[in-house]
């Protein structure tokens, strides 16, 4: 089985309780849900938190709208995200972060076809997220990145204790050992091309990316529930003013 797995909790340092933040009176992450369950590819979509009192809400949420959740680790990130594949019968794990609500059921299904195809242990749709790796790549735009890697090659982090406390994404002793691992990038070429803007971030971290997003759900989920990311670039060429939200370099 493959399971989304929507990474967050609700004490972010930087903008509290975002996840569960109403956009269309719908908390976002509800929202980003939804759009995962759009997937061909994906068999369950599970809210990945922490056991902290700090994100009972989180469960509240998933409870009131049914989705599935598994409350772990706060500290370690991998020791929760492999708990819940384990609990969940999960062979292959696609991690998405709850504060990029835009990602799109078709470029999860895209890169998960370039991971089965090629029978790769990681797969990922590159972005400037991955530091030195993205030299001579045509990169996406950062917050709408997809993440698929085997349940089995998950539970390796217990031998790489470093990358949960040097800042790096938990999940870079993968890509860091094409060595040891068979690892393939999705780029932002062909139909994807329109994402080919490194530069943006369409995370969600501050107060104004937050009003970016609502302005993006506003304009685009009355007319289709399941936006896809081609409209959403055609309301910023439509809408430039919407570059001063995306942040904080903007």
């Amino acid at each position: 089985m493959t399971g989304a797995f929507i990474i967050a909790r609700l004490n972010s340092s930087r903008l509290v309780n975002k996840n569960i933040f109403k956009i269309q009176t719908i908390p976002m992450i509800v929202h980003l849900a939804k759009r995962l369950k759009k997937s061909q590819q994906v068999d369950k979509v599970i809210i990945t938190t922490s056991n902290e009192k700090t994100d009972d809400l989180l469960e509240d949420v998933a409870k009131e709208y049914g989705l599935d959740i598994y409350r772990g680790s706060l500290d370690s990130l991998m020791d929760r995200i492999t708990s819940a594949a384990e609990y969940f019968d999960c062979e292959n794990i696609i991690e998405i972060l709850g504060d990029n609500p835009i990602v799109h059921s078709d470029l999860i299904d895209d890169v998960i076809n370039l991971y089965f195809s090629s029978g790769l242990d990681y797969c990922a749709n590159i972005s400037q997220d991955y530091g030195d790796l993205v030299e001579h790549k045509t990169l996406f735009s950062i917050g709408v990145r997809v993440q698929i890697y085997k349940s089995k090659v998950a539970q390796d982090y217990k031998f790489y204790p470093e990358y949960e406390t040097n800042g790096k994404h938990p999940t870079a002793f993968i890509f860091d050992h094409p060595e040891k691992y068979k690892i393939d990038y999705l780029e932002a070429l062909g139909k994807w091309s329109f994402l080919n803007h490194p530069e943006l971030n369409f995370s969600v971290n501050y107060p104004k990316n937050f009003e970016l997003i609502k302005k993006i759900f506003d304009e685009n989920y009355p007319k289709d529930n399941n936006f896809n990311l081609e409209s959403v670039f055609l309301q910023i060429k439509s809408e430039p003013d919407l570059l001063d939200l995306f942040g904080p370099e903007w």
